[in-house]
């Protein structure tokens, strides 16, 4: 095959981020309101230690402090993706995640089906500023930083997790409102099949928040048995070995293929060039794939977010690394300069998916495939922004067939990566270029043939 142009090309956040930022203005309005009420009310305390690390450290707090103060105060960065006021100082950032914390990600009746996306990630909405300046990338790059932003978002699942969190899944202004649950059911459909909601997913109509016992629960829903049905599955007859095709491990959309992939290289740079040994955190365990080539596909806030195996094997080694939260790549923020402007990324990090398959919180898995062509892969599964956790439900020595369900995503914005050795020949079902993707590939379809 020839060599991939080292281009990087933009794509539509997967409803991560909203397409019309003034839609929120008034969600936005309520939390402000919130906070400003609540200013006398103790922080939690995952919080208020977060904040007395910040103060005591004295590297740390001038990054927290000028990461707010680099945001240009001329439009539009005056104000936030939401076109309100922009948060200038880390006390108020610790006010705003205090109240965050005490609430699910909340449905916004829109006609606009974006308008939900900031509030499906809240925390990212009052960080994307921050996010592109020379300070806020040191600021989140520092593993003690990111030990403290795992505390968060830990306490923040354990919330999530509760009953607690049914109150934003209310059927009147909740994710099982009609006009949330068509959304929903348009996006796992994508144009191509007329399903209802609950002929998707494994659900409960009749009952109280369609059955599902906590935001997370609803989170990470599952698909019906019959709805995604594996490409060619073991032992199926055809004309076609079962064993050469692989399938996609995600419910995504592919935004990233690239070839002749290195053992090490500069990933932090504007081309976010893939660097394995940094992506699979060893350079052992990336040798095998050198001169390879790695597919990269970002899954929607309103899809399916478990992982399916895509090949017929053997698990060799399971790893979870914690990394980066909420770190873009720096040529993607106030750097980034177009006819002399910035033109930081208002959804990052979305034009950041590359660079965070090295830094952010991700799991690993390595899998020894039956067809001895594919012989070793390697799946990486990438946390993005309000990541909680990526749970595997497979261990190293399991054997696992096409299309077993191998693990999560909860609550958090999500990107993967399939790592291939350069000695397997592969011929893709869409090869790319990825201009403008927007419609997903379902879980368990053809990915590639091994040729």
């Amino acid at each position: 095959m020839a060599p991939r142009a080292n281009k990087l090309h933009r794509h539509r956040t997967g409803h991560w981020l909203p397409t019309d930022h003034a839609l929120l203005r008034e969600w936005v309005d309520q939390v402000i309101q919130r906070k400003n009420s609540r200013k006398e009310e103790p922080l939690d305390p995952v919080l208020q230690d977060f904040k007395n690390f910040i103060d005591g450290d004295p590297l740390i707090r001038p990054l927290a402090n000028d990461m707010f103060q680099e945001v240009p105060v001329t439009p539009p960065y005056n104000k936030d993706p939401m076109l309100q006021p922009q948060i200038r100082s880390y006390d108020e950032m610790f006010e705003c995640l205090n109240v965050i914390m005490g609430e699910g990600p909340q449905w916004f009746k829109s006609d606009n089906a974006d308008a939900m996306g900031l509030i499906g990630f809240p925390i990212n909405a009052i960080l994307d500023w921050p996010m592109g300046t020379r300070s806020g990338y040191g600021f989140f790059t520092k593993p003690s930083v990111n030990a403290h932003w795992k505390l968060v978002l830990d306490k923040w699942k354990t919330f999530l997790s509760s009953s607690k969190s049914c109150s934003v899944l209310g059927s009147k202004t909740g994710w099982t409102d009609s006009d949330a649950i068509k959304t929903l059911t348009d996006k796992g459909n994508d144009g191509t099949d007329s399903y209802t909601f609950a002929q998707l997913y494994q659900c409960d109509p009749s009952a109280d928040y369609y059955g599902f016992k906590s935001w997370d629960d609803f989170f990470t829903r599952q698909f019906n048995d019959s709805v995604r049905p594996i490409a060619y599955p073991d032992g199926a007859v055809t004309n076609v070995d079962p064993t050469t095709v692989i399938v996609n491990a995600c419910e995504s959309t592919p935004c990233f293929r690239k070839e002749n992939v290195k053992l090490h290289d500069t990933f932090w740079l504007k081309s976010q060039p893939y660097s394995l040994a940094d992506m699979l955190n060893g350079t052992e365990t990336a040798k095998p794939f050198v001169g390879g080539q790695v597919y990269q596909a970002f899954l929607s806030a309103l899809s399916y977010h478990r992982w399916h195996a895509p090949v017929s094997g053997t698990v060799v080694s399971v790893e979870k690394v914690t990394g980066t939260y909420y770190s873009e790549n720096c040529y993607e923020g106030f750097a980034n300069i177009d006819k002399g402007e910035p033109r930081p990324d208002p959804n990052a990090p979305n034009n950041s998916q590359p660079y965070i398959a090295e830094v952010a919180t991700r799991g690993i898995i390595t899998i020894q495939a039956d067809n001895q062509k594919i012989g070793l892969m390697a799946i990486v599964f990438i946390g993005m922004c309000e990541v909680s956790s990526c749970d595997f439900s497979v261990k190293p020595g399991d054997r696992i067939t096409k299309g077993k369900a191998i693990g999560t995503f909860h609550f958090g914005g999500s990107t993967h990566c399939l790592v291939f050795r350069p000695q397997t020949p592969l011929k893709f079902d869409d090869p790319g270029p990825y201009d403008n993707e927007e419609n997903n590939k379902k879980v368990n379809s053809l990915l590639a043939l091994v040729v």
